[in-house]
């Protein structure tokens, strides 16, 4: 979605902008990894999609062979989704420290040790190890997540070591041929990027830096009210309720602002509907009464244990699901003193089951261990979820399959299937569809461009500039004259950040005359910045000249460019 409203940016009419780019250029580069971005058009079914890394292979495991152990599409669905494993062996270093998440059967949580629970399942992508070196998917074979993360190796607080951060800061073409370009371009004031975090949303850390103390990890201090000015008016354009956070580290962002100097942000474009929202506001509303009793009727233990078995389980774990304490209790020491072979069978009848319900078989044997009924009306969250329970979770993975069963029609989610894997034993595979979380839906992508173009308009009005009174010349003797001039800055933003103040920024102002003949003021005259709709700045000089002598005055800048006007040494003295 970044790359099309970049390319909606091209191809707008700009005429509600006209006045703005009569003095303003907007540069705009689409697709910073277009072969990325080529591969994806044509084998998005196959793609891991990690946005935003290059297609040639990488060594992760640093084995000096290069993309031997990729991902696989072991289900033959067409699609590289996740792997979730119960109790994997231990040869594969494999941590199993989830759970079935207690409010949707299809997610899995952390663990709570504090709350005596006990992590089974470990998380992955779907693959196989496939150079039998014990790792899974380290190396990939062409396509988005198999070399660098584009956005994790630029140098301002390059995430050395770290996955996917590439073996040296701009290692990539890509990276080094915009840094070179942006170096050459220091007429450059302002840096948005369109990527799947937002620091407009989400405001930037403040007053944190690197270990030397100077590189901010954020924003500075003193740039905040700007930073939150311009937050505001996005909030005016783009109607997000909630992003997530940008990286810092390795990025465009923090590399644009903290090392190039230029005021910089990020806007994700688009983000997940607050689904829950609705049924917040239906909750506060009051209800109409209903002359039918709501309160539904809860099964009987024999309708319970019987839709147990027409799921396939056992009558003999039925009848242990659906048992009292003391009955389950009565069981599990039946068990402990049944033989081996006896206990084993039981062992691999639980196995076999469903993953929702082998997570009711754990948190039963846990309450039975432990000797507390569980209470229904307890503070404390159920052990496990109800069979087929579904879309009520309020992690952020649950609002997104909350979003996809509302409104999408399930189609972000693959469904979890067991499968056999040749290393793993039986594992589970599905999860979210690759994509799904970064890309809304295709009628909707024009509307969320032109809500991007309205805050790139609104954006450029607050864009810092130079610009110039005109010369004011008085004659203070037969061949003496003061010479004043003043600059401003119409824009909403000063014309150097925090940032830019440390890395120097200067407006040079210089009177082209000998040194000699400048009796007051210095010759060139350097301004660190110009704070924006504030009042001028003046500088004057007291020269010796003839009169009708034309006299050049230049401004300079790196970033602005430079603008001369000649004054002549005329007029009456005061």
């Amino acid at each position: 979605v970044g790359i099309a409203a970049a390319r909606a940016l091209i191809g707008r009419d700009w005429s509600d902008a006209a006045e703005l780019l009569a003095e303003r250029t907007i540069y705009v580069i689409p697709e910073l990894n277009p072969d990325g971005a080529g591969w994806l058009n044509g084998h998005l079914a196959g793609a891991r999609v990690e946005l935003g890394r290059t297609v040639s292979p990488f060594d992760a495991d640093r084995d000096r062979r290069i993309g031997e152990d990729p991902p696989n599409d072991i289900n033959g669905d067409g699609l590289i989704t996740q792997m979730r494993v119960r109790n994997p062996p231990v040869q594969y270093g494999l941590v199993a420290d989830l759970v079935i998440d207690d409010d949707d059967e299809r997610l899995l949580r952390p663990a709570k040790p504090e709350k005596g629970e006990r992590g089974e399942w470990a998380l992955l992508t779907e693959g196989l190890d496939d150079d039998g070196d014990g790792a899974f998917n380290e190396d990939g074979s062409g396509g988005p997540g198999s070399g660098v993360d584009l956005d994790r190796n630029f140098p301002a607080h390059w995430p050395e070591f770290e996955e996917g951060a590439g073996l040296i800061q701009l290692s990539e073409p890509e990276n080094l041929s915009l840094v070179r370009w942006m170096l050459d371009h220091r007429n450059i004031v302002g840096v948005l990027v369109f990527g799947p975090g937002d620091s407009l949303i989400n405001k930037p850390p403040t007053g944190q830096y690197d270990e030397t103390g100077r590189m901010p990890k954020g924003i500075e201090k003193t740039d905040k009210e700007y930073f939150d000015h311009v937050a505001e008016t996005y909030a005016e354009c783009v109607s997000l309720e909630s992003a997530p956070q940008p990286g810092y580290e390795g990025s465009l962002l923090a590399w644009a602002y903290a090392d190039y100097g230029a005021w910089a942000f990020q806007s994700a474009v688009w983000s997940r509907p607050k689904v829950e929202k609705e049924a917040e506001e239906n909750a506060a509303a009051p209800e109409a009464p209903s002359p039918e009793p709501a309160e539904p009727q809860a099964p009987s233990r024999a309708d319970e244990m019987q839709a147990l078995i027409d799921q396939g389980v056992p009558e003999a774990i039925a009848t242990f699901l659906t048992a009292s304490l003391e009955e389950r209790q009565a069981i599990a020491s039946e068990f402990e003193n049944a033989s081996e072979e006896e206990r084993a069978e039981m062992m691999a009848m639980v196995r076999d089951l469903p993953p929702d319900v082998q997570a009711r078989v754990m948190a039963a044997v846990q309450e039975t261990a432990g000797g507390v009924e569980a209470n229904a009306s307890s503070a404390s969250p159920d052990p496990a979820p109800p069979a087929g329970k579904r879309g009520q979770s309020s992690s952020d993975d649950g609002k997104w399959l909350s979003y996809s069963d509302s409104q999408r029609n399930g189609e972000g989610f693959v469904e979890w299937t067991p499968v056999e894997h040749p290393q793993l034993g039986t594992v589970e595979v599905g999860g979210f569809v690759p994509g799904f979380r970064l890309n809304p839906p295709p009628e909707q992508v024009d509307a969320l461009a032109e809500a991007e173009a309205a805050f790139v308009v609104k954006l450029l009005g607050m864009l810092p500039s130079v610009e110039l009174a005109e010369p004011r010349v008085e004659s203070l003797s037969d061949n003496v004259w003061r010479v004043s001039i003043e600059l401003f800055n119409p824009g909403y933003l000063p014309t150097s950040s925090a940032v830019g103040l440390k890395i120097r920024q200067p407006i040079a102002v210089e009177i082209e005359i000998d040194i000699d003949r400048v009796l007051s003021g210095d010759r060139v005259t350097v301004i660190d910045r110009l704070l924006g709709s504030s009042e001028p700045t003046r500088i004057s000089w007291l020269i010796r000249a003839q009169p009708g002598e034309q006299i050049p005055l230049h401004v300079r800048s790196e970033r602005f460019g430079q603008r001369s006007v000649v004054v002549t040494m005329e007029g009456a003295r005061p």
